[in-house]
């Protein structure tokens, strides 16, 4: 079997850019029955956590280990069809912590250790005295602050070790009872960074390193106390900085960065020239440095790409090749990742290193709905693997899917259905499949190159060599078999 699949690998890589053999695989039809709405996806070692409903019960915590099996609800919180919500993934002190709701305490701080006994809440609102809500949770050191409030102070900074004992008031930012709405917070390089206001200088970027005494305005995006159009917001780390967005009358909303000083706070470039916003967003990390997306011209319906130093001169944009409007974007085994709108002019995966040659559409061969990422999310690279939520096929729904170099195309040992031999020349034999199945071969770009009924035996010398994806389904259209098959004369 290892032999096999390591000669149809050797195969695929010979046959060029084209056929990168990168394909979607569907991990598991979590619901049945519609969408399983999978959110926040989380990597912890080398489990993916995501909140998913599977129809009967509600949105609950899920994980998987990358395999269909190994996919799994980790615990019905709140037991039945409610929904029990699971958001604000963290880690803290070496376990996943997250918010979560029981149908009776409201918003709890919830573990786990990846079972279901090891899924419990550990602190609710009640428990601690004065404390009316909480919300906009980061980890910082060996305690976990979050926006609370009371009656007493309003809306302020708070911080628990995750017990009732230990869950405390931090800093009245906006004294008396006014909100000082603390909002975005990260931690990075020992400080936490978040918006707010003190009701003095309006909203701003602050800065703590979990003392009160160090917990400071950082420095006034607009004097006085007036705000942006936009609130600084999408706080997010990387080179040495922080990006986030902000702005000014002169600016609009755009990219600016800080690194936690006053002196070391500025726009880092007008995006979009002028008084209108670029629209900042998808910040994230990619080969050492910030890509986000952001609009680049006054009357532009099209977003670009775009990667910065933190400086002005290093802050640039990426041509497209092939794609407009990408949104979504992963750091992923070297690449970018992105959805994006192509010839089809419907929103697919795409694959970039923003060169012409490092661009291509990775389609899902066989699918039947034309703007399969209408609903995407956010996608996220785990332990090698690109995990995302897509609609591919409408007998599925929206589901989990996964992009590794095969994507689980290859067969898996002992599996008894299987398309053989592997290479094929003139014919494939499909083994153990139920009658009526029909076997479609579709092309590493997507297009259907085959259909068949005549099982066992099918008829494929009038092929080109190269690599196929073999779908098979049974008589009602459910796919009952998947994998990479090469065709060599």
């Amino acid at each position: 079997m290892r032999s096999r699949i390591l000669t149809l690998l050797t195969c695929a890589a010979t046959l060029g850019p084209a056929s990168f053999a990168q394909l979607p695989a569907l991990l598991k039809d979590i619901n049945p029955t519609g969408n399983s709405n999978v959110n926040g996806l989380t990597c912890v070692g080398d489990q993916v956590y995501f909140s998913a409903t599977d129809g009967e019960l509600g949105v609950e915590l899920w994980s998987t280990d990358g395999t269909e099996a190994g996919t799994v609800l980790v615990k019905d919180i709140n037991a039945g069809a409610g929904h029990g919500s699971p958001s604000n993934f963290m880690l803290f002190n070496d376990q996943l912590h997250f918010t979560a709701m029981d149908g009776v305490n409201g918003l709890q701080l919830w573990r786990t250790d990846g079972t279901e006994s090891g899924t419990q809440a550990i602190l609710n609102v009640a428990d601690v005295d004065g404390l009316i809500e909480w919300a906009e949770f980061a980890v910082l050191g060996d305690r976990i602050f979050f926006r609370g409030r009371d009656a007493e102070h309003g809306s302020e900074l708070w911080s628990t070790d995750g017990t009732a004992a230990g869950t405390q008031f931090f800093l009245d930012i906006n004294p008396g009872i006014a909100n000082s709405g603390i909002d975005d917070p990260i931690a990075y390089n020992g400080h936490l960074y978040f918006e707010a206001s003190d009701g003095t200088n309006g909203a701003e970027p602050w800065i703590s390193d979990g003392t009160v005494a160090g917990t400071h305005l950082i420095a006034e995006t607009i004097p006085g106390n007036f705000s942006s159009g936009t609130t600084p917001s999408n706080f997010f780390a990387a080179d040495g900085l922080v990006f986030f967005r902000a702005g000014t009358s002169a600016t609009g909303d755009e990219l600016w960065a800080t690194d936690g000083t006053e002196v070391g706070t500025g726009l880092v470039r007008d995006i979009y020239p002028g008084p209108n916003t670029s629209f900042p967003s998808n910040l994230i990390e990619h080969n050492g440095q910030l890509h986000l997306r952001a609009f680049p011209t006054s009357g532009s319906s099209t977003a670009l790409i775009w990667q910065s130093d933190g400086t002005q001169p290093g802050t640039v944009s990426w041509p497209t090749f092939g794609y407009t409007n990408p949104d979504n974007l992963c750091s992923h085994n070297g690449s970018l990742y992105i959805t994006a709108i192509g010839a089809s002019t419907y929103r697919q995966l795409w694959r970039t290193d923003g060169t012409e040659a490092g661009t291509a559409e990775i389609l899902f061969p066989g699918s039947d709905v034309i703007s399969p990422f209408a609903n995407a999310t956010v996608m996220r690279s785990c332990s090698g693997t690109l995990f995302f939520r897509a609609n591919y096929l409408t007998a599925v729904g929206q589901e989990l899917y996964t992009l590794g170099l095969t994507t689980g195309m290859a067969e898996r040992e002992g599996d008894s259905a299987l398309i053989q031999p592997n290479p094929a020349t003139d014919h494939l034999s499909l083994a153990a499949f139920p009658m009526h199945a029909t076997l479609n071969l579709f092309t590493m770009d997507g297009r259907l190159a085959l259909t068949s009924t005549n099982m066992p035996l099918v008829d494929t010398s009038a092929l080109p060599s190269g690599v196929y994806a073999a779908r098979v389904h049974d008589h009602q259209g459910r796919m009952i078999g998947h994998q990479l098959v090469v065709i060599a004369h």
